[in-house]
């Protein structure tokens, strides 16, 4: 017998929710499989079958699990199935399961206390458009309509609680610091307006930023490193830069692997690929994960300044600031417009000292104020 252990799919979330199974009990399944779709706070992944055999699932579609929960076994045999169906065992591992809700919807354990709570109608379920109704949809569907009762306390919706988690596992266990530089940008503009003319990827200033970081692996890879219990650190190969997309439907860090190696215009349809996922909110597990340093975008109009946390597991954070125009004086004296942006550097400061963190972010500032190196055509 395979046991199915429910691996962890995103460091914010504590549990997750089983949405469906792709392949039904008792049926054989094969090696890498796709056997069931589980919920993430920010997307949906297929776990695949471990081995080959004959499936047996523990949790029903609606029902909340945890990372490292055996969710279902292979067995080797119909008859082995058969004879693990007719012991106390299975019979203890079918109580409390969740079952579906009437005309399709399920409402997991957890959201159906407050779903009885305020007596919320399947009509109002609706309104939220999931498949699965969690605790967190009817928090925000309560949001949106108000508590019953102003005086009383308002709870945060699930998916800001994980956010504040993260954050406040960053402010107690790294010891960060920040500088910042003022970049001028209109070359970078130009270039970005001349990129996308010539292959119709959209580039601006975020694509040619997570360039102009990736190109600093290659010197600077303690930017990129993780941070061990023993005081040691671990280089990775590649520069895998998340970078953050909030379109109205929560806080996303999808993953550009392998960023030094991507042409500019590879660059600019991976990330417009990304934001669309983003307002779907339709991204998957394996996008999200294992980023080693990130690009956090604060550049809306107004928004000079931001500081960032550090995710931990890394040790730098980027961020952009929206772009501002200053008037400066050319080389004859004369008053010119100029575009700048705030280009921020947060930093883990146990793995990188403030005399390199000045080199890393001059070196940014070099490459988007001098952007050829830049312009680098698909591979």
């Amino acid at each position: 017998m395979i046991d199915i252990e429910l691996p962890k799919l995103n460091n914010n979330d504590t549990s997750y929710v089983l949405v469906e199974w792709l392949a039904e009990d008792g049926t054989e399944v094969t090696a890498e499989q796709p056997l069931v779709v589980i919920e993430t706070s920010k997307a949906q992944e297929e776990i695949e079958s471990p081995g080959e055999g004959v499936l047996h699932g523990l949790v029903k579609p609606g029902q909340d699990c945890r990372p490292g929960q055996v969710i279902a076994h292979v067995f080797a045999t119909s008859e082995e199935r058969a004879a693990f169906l007719r012991s106390s065992e299975a019979a203890a591992e079918k109580a409390g399961r969740e079952e579906p809700a009437g005309s399709g919807l399920l409402i997991t354990k957890d959201a159906r206390p407050l779903v009885d709570e305020h007596g919320l109608t399947e009509e109002m379920l609706r309104a939220v458009g999931r498949k699965v109704i969690r605790r967190a949809d009817v928090e925000a569907l309560l949001a949106r309509t108000g508590p019953a009762d102003a005086t009383e306390g308002q709870e945060l919706p699930q998916w800001q609680r994980a956010v504040g988690t993260v954050v406040t596992e960053s402010m107690r266990t790294i010891p960060a610091a920040a500088a910042y530089v003022r970049v001028d940008v209109d070359e970078a503009l130009a270039l970005g307006r001349e990129v996308s003319e010539r292959g119709g990827a959209t580039v601006g200033l975020p694509e040619l930023l997570v360039k102009a970081v990736a190109r600093r692996h290659a010197g600077q890879p303690l930017f990129f490193a993780r941070l061990l219990d023993d005081g040691s650190v671990r280089i990775p190969p590649t520069a895998d830069v998340g970078v953050t997309m909030d379109l109205g439907k929560g806080l996303f860090v999808p993953v550009v692997r392998d960023s030094a190696a991507l042409g500019t215009d590879q660059l600019g349809e991976l990330l417009m690929d990304y934001r669309v996922k983003a307002l779907r909110g339709s991204f998957r597990a394996s996008e999200l994960a294992d980023a080693n340093i990130m690009v956090a975008l604060h550049n809306t109009d107004g928004v000079v300044l931001a500081t960032p946390i550090v995710f931990p597991g890394q040790t730098c954070v980027v961020s952009l600031g929206g772009t501002e125009e200053r008037l400066v004086l050319d080389e004859d004296g004369r008053p010119v417009a100029r575009r700048h942006v705030h280009i921020g550097l947060v930093y883990d400061h146990r793995v990188v000292n403030g005399r390199d963190a000045m080199t890393f972010l001059l070196a940014l500032k070099a490459d988007l104020e001098s952007p050829a190196v830049l312009d680098t055509a698909a591979g």
